[in-house]
């Protein structure tokens, strides 16, 4: 008879399809919508942190010791020397395929009528796209800069915007050097950059290294490396060899340090996600033990006929479960199948997340592992069983005589 209770099972699902239907249906439901807020949530995670690392922070950052605690007094008092050695000997770590150097500083911008604060990021457009690749996806009007170019600048949009300046028009910066030696530049406006952090829409200034070097009397010197790596995946690790690399004169911060807003961001989307698949899962076990108890109630005089010929009772209880496993993997199956439809269409597809005010939008592909759908299905059909031992167990305990009566 044990050798038979798995098709005795499988016919069982079948027999009462209106049963075994509502079942498949809660977990088809339940799957697919996990998948579905997991696919999004995640695409919205990985598009975030492609706009951080790939755009504007890039994967790790490099400074002198005790900067960042320090970078809003006076960020170009902690320098560092711009050399190909420097370069070289970062680029011969592990995991690293790109560095480029960058010197932040601030002063004021004015348009000949109006002037405010500004943040500077004096860029290497040499080596620029080596560790940020999407740099020059950021342009909202105008064009990016080029490695040749000279007296110009690139202005947040918002800024721009106020300023009521745009691509070809001038302005004046002026800033300080380390040592407090005021000067000014006139450069040429060649486009407005576009973020999806509000400050660097208002406040900053991006403009080719050699002239930012120029401005604050800093020639061969910038604040900060950054450098890229080929997978995040060895963020952590990279890192630490960074730091025994280049030893104690340096700290090396990854961009979870840098971006405490993105990183927590993310956090809270997980957080959300995983308060959602534990409703989700609920509803789904519900739905379970309840139809799960209609076929024990519905199916009494059928117990008790299996247990007056001789079935044991372990068997019956092990019948139900089957039966219920059976329900969890055509149901999870077919959710599974539904979820990653839908997934897929969108990262196929893309969704456009426009910036106010911005001609230029950043774009979601939502996606899902093949390790947290494999998760998924097992949970389904392991939440399936966890559901019916209960109406399995009082199946079992059925009196068959009394059974024989219903």
């Amino acid at each position: 008879m044990s050798s038979r209770l798995p098709s005795i099972a499988v016919r069982n699902v079948g027999r009462n399809r209106r049963r075994s239907l509502i079942t498949g249906v809660t977990i088809v439901f339940g799957v697919a919508m996990v998948l579905v807020v997991r696919g999004f949530t995640g695409g919205a995670a990985k598009m975030m942190v492609d706009d951080v690392v790939q755009g504007r922070v890039g994967a790790i950052q490099v400074h002198k010791t005790g900067y960042v605690d320090n970078a809003d007094s006076v960020p170009t008092r902690l320098n560092l020397p711009y050399d190909e050695a420097l370069r070289a000997k970062m680029l011969a770590v592990p995991h690293v395929k790109g560095v480029t150097g960058r010197l932040t500083f601030n002063g004021l911008v004015s348009n000949g009528s109006q002037q405010t604060m500004f943040i500077g990021r004096g860029m290497d457009q040499a080596h620029e796209l080596e560790a940020c690749p999407k740099a020059r996806t950021l342009v909202a009007k105008g064009e990016p800069l080029e490695a040749q170019d000279g007296a110009v600048a690139m202005l947040g949009f918002e800024l721009g915007e106020s300023f009521k300046v745009g691509p070809g028009s001038m302005v004046t910066l002026q800033s300080t050097s380390p040592g407090g030696r005021s000067n000014a530049l006139d450069l040429k406006v060649k486009g407005l950059t576009t973020s999806t952090f509000p400050f660097e829409n208002k406040r900053v200034v991006t403009l080719p290294l050699a002239t930012a070097q120029a401005l604050v009397g800093l020639d061969g010197r910038v604040t900060e490396y950054v450098v890229a790596i080929d997978d995040l995946e060895h963020l952590d690790e990279t890192a630490d060899t960074l730091r025994a690399t280049l030893g104690p004169e340096f700290e090396v911060h990854t961009w979870r340090e840098l971006q405490p807003f993105v990183r927590d961001i993310i956090a809270r989307q997980v957080f959300v996600l995983g308060a959602i698949a534990f409703v989700l899962f609920v509803i789904v076990l519900t739905g379970i033990i309840n139809t799960m108890l209609m076929s024990v109630f519905e199916r009494v005089r059928e117990i008790g006929t299996l247990l007056a010929v001789g079935v044991r009772r372990r068997q019956v209880m092990v019948m139900f479960l089957i039966e219920a496993a059976v329900i969890g993997a055509l149901g999870g199956a077919a959710g599974v199948a539904l979820g990653r439809a839908v997934v897929g269409y969108f990262g196929w597809r893309g969704i456009p997340f426009k910036l106010s005010g911005v001609s230029g939008s950043n774009v979601m592909y939502p996606f899902n592992t093949l390790q947290f759908t494999a998760a998924a299905f097992v949970v389904a059909v392991l939440g399936a069983v966890f559901a019916a031992l209960w109406p399995a167990w009082r199946a079992s305990r059925l009196n068959p005589v009394e059974a024989l009566r219903s």
